[in-house]
């Protein structure tokens, strides 16, 4: 492709993200919905603008997801584990399981082999939360009980999530024998193991992590200020002479996990995702979501525009009813799963944390694409995984303000 028609293409993509966005934010729904769909008229299923032999837009689509989930790893503080209790545990834990397993054997025993199913429960097992949170947050519902416990499960089946796709593509690549399963277990244990621990005390250590403390002054106004009793020398990456040597130094290291992850044999944006794990409580340090928010803003969409792209509508009438078979799946598994891992907080707050537990959003699409380049999964399959993701993003809110509407006109007439 000559650089001309490169640059038009890269503008047109570019364009059509940011106003499919926009139309879908104006309707109330997230604009990764308006991003996929402009990927789709895109793509060959009607324009044939961007096609499977565009490999400059696979890299930008990867750089993409490469930021994207150390977005989502920034996000998921590992201190935050301690404080989220048994209950959002038991959530997490069951809202990966019964999802997976259902997942696993309807596409089984409807129309996949073993390891697509495998990609398909994998796909099922993830949950995208901040529509949840727009939601709740619309209710004033955001410093609920019910919120804090969906907010604090998230945390955790973030990390199960990107452990189960670890051993999920780490199976796919080699014959599904007792002996390559343990070898995967072991490779998936050993590096989460060395990048959260190892890694994250690195991190501390490297950067003199500042403690922040909260006081009062004398005329009773709000201050900050920073202490470094965590540890008693300068940060190392303030001894740099470089301009913005730290997110220098941190891009270094997404680009390195996310090689080395690839390296042993598994998906490199798992890297990337531990790469955001390690740096999450480092992160307001050196304003890391105002400094990734630019490259996030630029490479993100070309994300989903090339995942839409990759949607094949030839044969819509084909995949369409397991495509409707395995929505009504994702969404009653994360229901049972996470509504029995809440249960012991009353029927309103299981019904509520297992709606908010629905949508897949971005991280299904994410699976998908990584089963559909592995060429584990043909494109049938990554079009159900995308549809089923765009359905349960979309469907996710009008459950929660219904069963919360419902759960609050019992409790009028109780």
């Amino acid at each position: 492709m000559e650089t001309e028609q490169t640059l038009v293409l890269i503008f047109v993509a570019f364009l059509a993200a940011k106003v499919g966005g926009e139309i879908t934010e104006r309707m109330k729904l997230p604009a990764v919905t308006g991003e996929l769909m402009a990927g789709v008229i895109l793509g060959p299923s009607i324009l044939n603008l961007i096609t499977e032999h565009d490999t400059f837009f696979d890299v930008l689509a990867q750089l993409g997801a490469t930021f994207l989930l150390f977005s989502v790893g920034m996000e998921t503080k590992l201190s935050d584990l301690k404080k989220v209790g048994m209950v959002a545990a038991s959530v997490a834990g069951l809202g990966v399981v019964v999802p997976f397993i259902m997942g696993y054997y309807v596409s089984l025993l409807l129309f996949a082999s073993s390891i697509e199913a495998m990609f398909i429960g994998a796909a099922l097992v993830a949950t995208s939360v901040g529509i949840t949170a727009r939601v709740l947050q619309d209710l004033n519902m955001i410093n609920s009980q019910e919120a804090k416990i969906i907010l604090g499960a998230a945390v955790i089946d973030d990390i199960l999530a990107m452990i189960v796709l670890t051993l999920v593509s780490g199976t796919a690549a080699g014959s599904l024998t007792t002996l390559s399963v343990v070898i995967v277990i072991a490779e998936a244990v050993c590096f989460v193991a060395i990048v959260t621990i190892l890694g994250t005390r690195i991190v501390k250590y490297a950067s003199g992590k500042r403690e922040i403390r909260h006081d009062k002054n004398v005329n009773g106004t709000w201050a900050i200020h920073y202490s470094t009793r965590a540890f008693k020398r300068d940060s190392w990456f303030d001894k740099l002479v470089q301009k913005e040597a730290p997110f220098v130094v941190i891009l270094i290291i997404v680009f390195f996990l996310s090689a080395a992850a690839s390296f042993v044999g598994l998906a490199a944006i798992i890297g990337a995702f531990f790469a955001g794990l390690i740096f999450s409580d480092t992160k307001d340090t050196y304003e890391l979501e105002r400094k990734f928010e630019p490259l996030n803003l630029l490479l993100v969409p070309f994300f989903f525009v090339v995942m839409g792209a990759k949607v094949d509508f030839g044969n819509f009438a084909a995949i369409a009813p397991y495509a409707i078979i395995l929505t009504v799946v994702a969404i009653l598994s994360k229901l049972i799963g996470c509504g029995l891992g809440a249960a012991r907080k009353g029927e309103k707050t299981a019904l509520i944390v297992g709606a908010g537990m629905v949508p897949r959003g971005e991280v299904g699409i994410v699976v998908a694409m990584i089963g559909l380049n592995m060429g584990t999964i043909g494109n049938d399959i990554y079009s159900i995984i995308v549809l089923v993701s765009i359905a349960t993003t979309i469907y996710a809110p009008f459950l929660i303000k219904t069963i919360i509407k419902a759960e609050n006109k019992k409790g009028d007439r109780g």
